[in-house]
């Protein structure tokens, strides 16, 4: 409904002219629901057209009625065309002024559906964006966001689609490549969503986001030093950033571990070789001196780090091979004359030390199975 060329806002959505902002609102809401659930479901191409043209009327009205500073500019519009309508017919008519030509409304509909996913409503976001690109096949924002919707709502396969959709048409938007990837984490292929990651972050290196997400995918299948490269460039980025100081703490822990050994009767890595102490303490100061505030990891860390120190220390251990040598002396400290026991007395005691008293590592090397031991 209009009054000459002003829309009445009040009359077309039954709005009282005196209603808050949050009454105007509300109001606008249900009228923008009842017509794009019409459209969605009209017949006929008519029928949705009338549809659509009311879903446009709302979002006019949102901006006159919601604005406070446009509101009462265009109350004051709206009577004066209505006091102009109200004129007698025989009242002397000024001259007609050349009216501007009339151009084509054009929906928004990707910023209407910005809207409707801040406000939680996907439904409403889903059909303006399937609008979009029903209306121009060609817009890769709307392909990107219908794939960021689908891939929330869980029907992946869709967005994957969606997503190739739109880098055809922006090939070079870091954005799409790195959503491509979470959809592939959230398939649990992490191998695949690893050079989408690494793709986003070469189309926009100074996005420090996706130079972090591209670290995490690295992290998780292993790749542990180009993910700390990526770690530690993010971290001159945002020096406070905790969550990257922590993710290089835990990948020097698995440095660490690397040159550790897994003992399947302790259950936990151990050192099993002497060249594997000063390394395993280098990690750990490595490790620790990024300032991780993890308190498991620095727990962990520092665990490593006696470990390794005591690796190095030597102690005594019982072995199996011990029992033959002290009965060998024992026999020939009995067959022996008095004068010459004191010889296989000795080693019936010494060799036994000599034999059990060892690094710690080699301790440790000597229990595990032989094909756990490391190559020397």
């Amino acid at each position: 409904m209009t009054t000459e060329d002003v829309p009445d806002y009040y009359a077309e959505f039954g709005i009282d002219r005196a209603a808050s902002a949050d009454q105007v609102s509300r109001q606008l809401d249900r009228a923008f629901r009842t017509w794009s659930s019409r459209a969605s479901r009209a017949p006929d191409t008519k029928r949705r057209r009338e549809a659509e043209d009311k879903v446009a009327l709302v979002s006019e009205a949102r901006k006159e009625l919601l604005d406070t500073d446009r509101r009462p500019a265009y109350d004051r519009r709206l009577d004066q065309a209505r006091r102009h309508a109200r004129v007698p017919a025989s009242a002397p008519k000024s001259q007609p002024q050349p009216q501007p030509q009339p151009t084509l409304h054009v929906r928004d509909w990707v910023g209407h559906a910005r809207r409707l996913m801040n406000e939680g409503d996907g439904e409403g976001a889903l059909y303006e964006l399937r609008q979009a690109v029903h209306h121009d096949e060609r817009n890769g924002e709307a392909w990107r966001l219908l794939g960021a919707l689908h891939a929330k709502q869980g029907q992946l396969s869709d967005a994957l689609q969606e997503f190739q959709r739109a880098l055809a048409l922006l090939p070079r938007d870091a954005l799409t490549h790195s959503l491509t990837a979470q959809v592939w984490e959230q398939l649990g292929d992490h191998v695949k969503a690893v050079p989408w990651h690494l793709r986003a972050v070469e189309l926009a290196p100074a996005d420090v986001g996706l130079r972090i997400a591209a670290a995490d995918s690295l992290y998780r299948v292993e790749r542990y030093d180009e993910a700390l490269g990526h770690y530690e460039r993010a971290l001159t980025e945002r020096p406070g950033h905790d969550g990257v100081r922590n993710q290089i703490g835990w990948i020097w822990l698995r440095r660490a571990e690397r040159a550790m050994v897994w003992h399947p009767a302790r259950e936990r890595y151990v050192i099993a070789a002497a060249g594997s102490a000063p390394t395993v303490t280098h990690c750990v100061d490595q490790g620790l001196a990024v300032g991780a505030s993890d308190g498991v990891l620095r727990d962990q860390l520092t665990t490593y780090r006696v470990h390794a120190s005591e690796a190095l220390g030597r102690t005594w251990r019982w072995y199996k091979s011990m029992g033959p040598v002290m009965g060998v002396c024992a026999a020939l400290m009995l067959v022996l004359p008095a004068p010459l026991v004191v010889l296989p007395l000795a080693g019936f005691f010494g060799l036994p030390i000599a034999m059990g008293v060892k690094p710690r590592w080699q301790h440790t090397c000597n229990e595990l199975p032989p094909h756990q031991r490391p190559q020397t």
